[in-house]
């Protein structure tokens, strides 16, 4: 029988939230379909936990999730520079349209996840190549992305990424975004058939915590990566300038931008590097707030995963990003915390206001369990998925 292959950067062992969030959604598929496998990178950030494969060639190694065979592509730890980091994603790109080209009599479906965004490469390959239905699940969109942040490449190479990229988008058999922002802008701006788009929401694949928050306290937390899209400077300086002195910040974290933060140290904001899961809830569980942070820029281009791992965490979204942006809307919509506007900073004051209110956080509390049971979690999306799936085959 021929199988599905779910197709990944990062994927367990590796701890990285999107990697863990496919672990998640393959899982829900193989309880459904039986016949899910995986390929993904072999661990380029926790290299301690990677464990011992069975070798199938120089270049794959062979592993186990939940009864799921998983084929990892042999790679060196996480670049971080620009450059580098481009350069090791082609790098991992040819090597899985090696693996798929050789296998490809194996699949009769490939479920691609976007990051990083050379993936379109691959679902080229898949579909005009190899002829195998492809799902092409798009967390993030480029170089619409880069673009707002001035790190686009120059025209010509912009020009290039965006035609192959609306290539795949046009050519694969559906696509997934995590937004109906995001999949209005494909429709209009990308011109991609609306039929073909489908909206499924993430969800945080780690438990749910156990721990209740203070809502008394006047503290905020941050927990992931400290990179250019997530522009924590912006905040923090408007954290110093507007909020009272006696609210405290917490940072724990990694990224480009991360030693540059350090100077932001001092009595009520402190700078730490990054803590696995379980020793973050610990250091966390009496703050209520968290904070999901986006260069006022981006709007439907990205969208952060941390967003519902907070709230598996028992947090209320403290959200400074655009009032355009996928996650604000989100948030307004489904009531699930604050929205603090760069360029308008007056209405932080009501926003503190309502903070003190425990009436309206509990109200909060109660909209983010809703939220969770009924929109945001591992059966629904992998339901949601499973259905994409069957109406393909």
């Amino acid at each position: 029988m021929k199988k599905i292959l779910i197709h990944s950067l990062t994927f367990p062992p590796d701890t990285i939230s999107t990697g863990m969030i496919v672990s998640e959604i393959a899982d829900g598929l193989n309880k459904e379909l039986n016949n899910i496998e995986v390929l993904a990178s072999s661990p380029q950030y926790n290299l301690k936990s990677a464990q011992e494969y069975n070798q199938n060639d120089k270049n794959i190694s062979v592993g186990m999730f939940k009864g799921i065979k998983v084929h990892y592509i042999e790679s060196n730890p996480r670049q971080f520079s620009n450059s580098s980091r481009f350069f090791q994603w082609l790098g991992f790109n040819f090597k899985a349209i090696r693996f798929i080209y050789k296998n490809r009599k194996d699949y009769k479906e490939i479920l691609i996840f976007s990051y990083p965004p050379t993936m379109n490469l691959v679902c080229i390959f898949t579909t005009k190549i190899l002829k195998i239905n492809t799902i092409y699940s798009l967390w993030e969109l480029y170089p619409e992305i880069a673009e707002k942040l001035d790190e686009q490449p120059n025209r010509l190479l912009k020009s290039l990424f965006k035609i192959l990229d609306n290539y795949s988008l046009k050519n694969v058999s559906k696509v997934v975004v995590n937004s109906e922002e995001l999949k209005k802008y494909l429709i209009e701006k990308r011109h991609i058939n609306k039929n073909k788009i489908h909206t499924i929401n993430h969800f945080s694949p780690f438990p749910k915590s156990n721990f209740e928050p203070n809502l008394k306290l006047e503290s905020i937390f941050y927990a992931g990566n400290t990179g250019r899209p997530q522009n924590i400077s912006t905040f923090i300086n408007f954290f110093n300038e507007q909020f009272p002195q006696n609210w405290k910040f917490e940072l724990y974290g990694a990224g480009q931008e991360f030693e540059s933060l350090s100077k932001f140290s001092k009595d009520n904001i402190n700078i730490n590097d990054y803590l696995p899961r379980e020793d973050l809830e610990e250091k966390v569980k009496d703050i209520p707030y968290a904070l999901i942070c986006l260069d006022y820029e981006i709007t439907i281009e990205g969208f952060p995963g941390k967003t519902f791992d907070y709230l598996n965490m028992n947090k209320i979204l403290i959200n400074f990003s655009n009032p355009n942006s996928a996650v604000s809307k989100l948030i307004d919509k489904y009531e699930l915390g604050f929205n603090i506007d760069l360029k308008k900073p007056e209405k932080l004051e009501t926003a503190l206001q309502q903070m003190k209110n425990l009436k309206k956080v509990n109200q909060i509390l109660k909209n983010i369990s809703d939220f969770q049971q009924n929109i945001s979690n591992k059966e629904i999306v992998s339901t949601k998925y499973s259905s994409l799936i069957r109406s393909s085959s």
